[in-house]
């Protein structure tokens, strides 16, 4: 009798302390407003790190140290690719508790060839490091990627059914050293744009050395073989310039059809065209890399090391949130806020909003540098999804407003630049275009978009169906 009852006391404990045990969410520190009359706010909704002490315990880990490298966002739901366990671990983005995982089909990342002896076929696994990476289409697919290391590596992206865990092979790219016999390839990461059921873009950045690998797929096919795009480190003047390689885990993020993000361990994040052109960086605007405005009393200058990236549009206004900092930056491990000045995005025009968390997410090494934000926006609200790697993960929401009501545009129809076209908020009566000594240049009617004259600065003056004019600035790269 006495056996059974300290055997039962045991048990109770045993289940009172491993329920206890797994950290909490917590809350991370108020965060001034900013803007002329405070009309942009940014709340933390909910928080683990390594500074706040809930994030210290396996328990409290997303997953074993090493293992969870990537994170993407859908229909407020995180999703973190996890490789020991071959799983998406998801946490409810509204409340930061994990939910139940997806299992993922075993055929993931593996392909047949034939044995060693070559006696027979095997499955083999595809790749150094399969379930490395994981991002989400336009469109709402959620893809895996795989980290090679040579040339000889079998790059691989999965499209993955959420319901059930099962993949479909998008990319096996296995003869990249005959495509490309004298190249020394790393992937470790993948960026997307466009939904890749109809027509989208892949792209791989090349650790070893600046060149990034183009996949284009039309009508949901993969058409060929990558296009290498190799990235100008010879023009003066740019913070890629004489760089031979963008230093480790490096992420790409393609924003459109025309252009890129590239952010690597030894780069700040920089925008390059499909031909391999800087564009723009903070080269064009080197004061920004310091924030005076998140403390009134401090300067947080961003630092290189971590990689990850995110544009994102609420109503008329444009903003792109980013690592600002590594595990040895002041704060450790923190994201940056900017506001772009208009919809052309120029460096130029940034404005430093917040660096978060204010204290940092942590110092705890994170050797394969992710720090991936990914935002969700809806009306005038954007939900900031953060993970950096070792040192937590969280929400914040951030809120534009004047006066206390939604955020909506002065001119009664803007214009904003998608590679070589000029899109419309409406269809406009009369649509005139004029270079920068006012000679006009290009007249149309009754339109919503029109291709751009050229690459420049451009005037456009446009009139409403309702006779409204506006007159507004335009860059196209």
């Amino acid at each position: 009798m006495k056996k059974q009852v300290l055997f039962g006391i045991a048990l109770l404990c045993s289940a009172f302390l491993s329920s206890a045990w797994a950290a909490t969410p917590l809350q991370d520190t108020t965060y001034n407003a900013m803007g002329p009359n405070g009309e942009y706010t940014l709340t933390n909704k909910w928080l683990y790190s390594v500074t706040l002490g809930n994030y210290v315990a396996a328990a409290d880990k997303i997953g074993t140290s090493g293992f969870v490298r990537g994170m993407a966002v859908k229909d407020g739901k995180m999703l973190f690719i996890d490789r020991e366990k071959k799983q998406i671990t998801v946490v409810n983005g509204e409340t930061g508790l994990t939910e139940a995982p997806i299992v993922l089909a075993s055929n993931i990342f593996t392909y047949m060839g034939r044995n060693k002896a070559d006696t027979a076929d095997s499955i083999w696994v595809a790749g150094f490091l399969p379930f490395n990476d994981i991002k989400s289409d336009n469109a709402g697919n959620v893809l895996l990627g795989n980290c090679i290391i040579s040339s000889a590596g079998r790059f691989q992206v999965w499209k993955v059914n959420l319901t059930d865990g099962t993949g479909t092979l998008v990319i096996d790219q296995a003869n990249l050293k005959d495509l490309f016999p004298d190249a020394t390839i790393r992937f470790d990461a993948f960026g997307v744009y466009g939904d890749v059921n109809n027509d989208a873009i892949i792209m791989a950045q090349n650790a070893s050395a600046m060149e990034t690998y183009k996949w284009t797929i039309t009508d949901g096919v993969v058409a060929g073989d990558p296009e290498v795009i190799y990235i100008d480190n010879v023009t003066a003047g740019t913070y890629l310039t004489g760089k031979g390689n963008p230093g480790t885990a490096p992420q790409v993020f393609p924003v459109d059809e025309n252009y890129y993000y590239l952010d690597g361990n030894e780069t700040y994040p920089t925008l390059i065209d499909m031909d391999g052109n800087v564009i723009d960086g903070f080269y064009n605007n080197p004061d920004a890399l310091k924030d005076s405005t998140t403390m009134q009393d401090k300067i947080f200058t961003m630092n290189k090391g971590h990689n990850g990236l995110a544009e994102f549009q609420v109503g008329e206004e444009y903003f792109v949130v980013m690592a600002a900092t590594n595990t040895v930056g002041t704060p450790p491990s923190s994201f940056r806020l900017f506001k772009f000045a208009d919809a052309n995005k120029a460096f130029t025009g940034l404005d430093c909003l917040w660096t978060f968390p204010m204290k940092g997410m942590g110092g705890s090494s994170n050797a394969y540098r992710t720090a991936m934000p990914a935002v969700e926006v809806n009306g005038n609200t954007a939900k900031i999804y953060v993970y950096t790697g070792e040192n937590g993960y969280g929400m914040y929401e951030f809120k534009v407003t004047r006066s206390g009501k939604p955020e909506i545009s002065l001119q009664p129809v803007t214009v904003s630049v998608k590679g070589n076209t000029l899109k419309l908020s409406e269809t406009v009566a009369n649509l005139n275009i004029y270079n920068v000594t006012g000679q006009l240049i290009g007249k149309f009617a009754n339109v919503s978009s029109v291709e751009a004259p050229g690459k420049g600065v451009f005037v456009v003056k446009a009139t409403t169906l309702h006779g409204e004019t506006a007159v507004q600035k335009v860059i196209v790269k």
